[in-house]
């Protein structure tokens, strides 16, 4: 292979192997100076994207920030320090390199990932391991944790918009077998089949799902979520985990789903079309807690696409939200919740936050009560790529602002879940609950998607709350904490 010159502002694949197949590194010791190494004669020079080590060769991903001759000297001067530092403590002579490092230029974004994933799955590979995530000598946990200072873990994580994205691409990606991909790189940077954004999604909320799950367990402290894995006939199924008679939490679910197949006669006539068949996944959870000082949270983040009858995709959206229900009322709570949505929204569009929060008050609206269910938070949908967004702009809001779920709504019960509460409390918590159910049979559009599309009956009424009372023409109190709340319900408020 001809060795092609390190040219600044460029990048690389760095990789070679012991002289004759041996041993480069005999154990863990060797391999930890080789990186004390890399850090005192290269990182100055360049920067590391991501890097493996195996006993008889290593790969490193580099972008070059020095001219030629010191990048070239800096590598040099490093070889020959590790090579003089083994040799003498194992006693060996002469060269421990193959001659000349091998460097192969990258020139396109999808290459640089692809180099990066193989890097990291090199291990796995060559059957040192038998999971790639689980070897300590690369780069991959310490993107993921970002605790080395070898690696610039936020630069990496960019190349592949999120880390949930970064781990998924890893898991899926088919690598080449090693000898292939050194003898010719084009197969890393030529035809690769793109993530479509039905994998992408449904890869992230199987992740959120357990991110969310596990640290509500953890608030929680007693009870755990069950799970309960679902098909649907017509195609496609769900993952559905739910806790019930917890220390904070009465009843709850965190549910994800992927549902495909011809489109039902109902939704044909929603979208005007007299065909198609059409592929929907999300995340939908809904939080009751016990305590009637906690309020009741939801939040779903969706995407859907429909096919013409050659199977290529003639619309795709996101959509979803997250909203709080209180039965008692602290101002507090709600501006941190909203202060939430918008510091999410803010970070790609300052028009979003009063935007999807006037859709959130506007939709959730008990019509036939003339109040809202609650004091509202953000929803959006038909979210589709148009002239200002990507549909991978789309992609990248909806998932920040699925990542900002458990800061807006964990704190809350943190603050309020020793608040002793009385029976009659517990009494207008469960009238309300009424007016929740109300609304979700009634106007929810999620519920009547689950019901016409023949969706898992248990799973679209996990939204339902354990114990419900209907009391005729309940009134409360004048100027009562109870009254309070009812009149921001009849009149939504902007909370920042």
């Amino acid at each position: 292979m001809k060795l092609e010159p390190l040219e600044k502002d460029c990048y690389y694949h760095i990789y070679n192997s012991g002289i004759n197949s041996e041993k480069i590194f005999n154990n863990d010791e060797n391999k930890t100076y080789f990186l004390k190494l890399v850090s005192k004669y290269l990182l100055d020079k360049v920067t590391i994207f991501s890097y493996c080590l195996l006993d008889n060769h290593f790969h490193f991903l580099i972008k070059v920030n020095a001219d030629f001759q010191d990048t070239t000297q800096s590598f040099s001067n490093f070889f020959n320090a590790y090579a003089k530092a083994f040799n003498k403590s194992t006693g060996r002579t002469g060269s421990l390199f193959e001659k000349h490092f091998k460097r192969k230029k990258i020139t396109n974004e999808e290459y640089l990932r692809n180099a990066i994933i193989y890097i990291h799955k090199n291990p796995e590979n060559h059957k040192v391991v038998s999971d790639f995530s689980d070897y300590n000598f690369s780069s991959y946990k310490k993107i993921i944790n970002k605790n080395n200072s070898l690696v610039d873990a936020t630069e990496v994580i960019s190349f592949f918009d999120d880390v949930n994205n970064f781990i998924f691409m890893h898991k899926s990606f088919q690598s080449e077998n090693e000898k292939e991909v050194l003898q010719g790189f084009e197969n890393l940077a030529g035809p690769k089949k793109k993530v479509s954004f039905k994998s992408k999604f449904y890869g992230y909320i199987e992740n959120l799902q357990d991110i969310i799950t596990s640290e509500l367990e953890a608030v929680d402290g007693g009870a755990k979520f069950q799970e309960d894995l679902w098909e649907r006939t017509e195609g496609g199924g769900g993952r559905t985990r739910v806790i019930e008679n917890g220390a904070i939490f009465e009843k709850g679910g965190v549910n994800i789903s992927a549902v495909f197949g011809e489109l039902p006669e109902a939704l044909q006539k929603q979208f005007g079309v007299e065909e198609g068949n059409f592929y929907a996944c999300g995340l939908s959870l809904v939080l009751h807690p016990k305590n009637p000082f906690l309020p009741t949270v939801h939040a779903n983040w969706r995407y859907f696409e429909m096919y013409n009858s050659e199977g290529n995709i003639v619309t795709q959206w996101f959509g979803g939200g997250q909203d709080l229900t209180p039965y008692y009322l602290f101002e507090e709570d709600a501006i941190h919740f909203h202060q939430i949505c918008k510091n999410a929204c803010h970070k790609h569009n300052s028009t979003f936050y009063p935007k999807f929060k006037k859709t959130c008050d506007v939709y959730f609206w008990n019509a036939h009560r003339n109040e809202a269910r609650g004091i509202g938070g953000l929803f959006f949908d038909y979210l589709k790529e148009n002239e200002e967004f990507s549909i991978q702009d789309q992609f990248n809001f909806v998932t920040e602002v699925g990542n900002s779920f458990l800061e807006s709504y964990v704190p809350i019960i943190e603050r309020r879940k020793e608040i002793v509460y009385t029976k009659e409390q517990k009494n207008w918590q469960e009238v309300r609950r009424g007016r929740y159910v109300e609304f979700n049979l009634v106007h929810d559009r999620g519920t009547l998607f689950g019901l016409k599309t023949n969706g898992r009956i248990e799973s679209i009424l996990m939204s339902l709350p354990p114990t419900v009372q209907w009391v005729y023409n309940q009134q409360p109190e004048e100027n009562s904490e109870e009254a309070k709340l009812l009149d921001v319900l009849a009149n939504p408020k902007d909370w920042i």
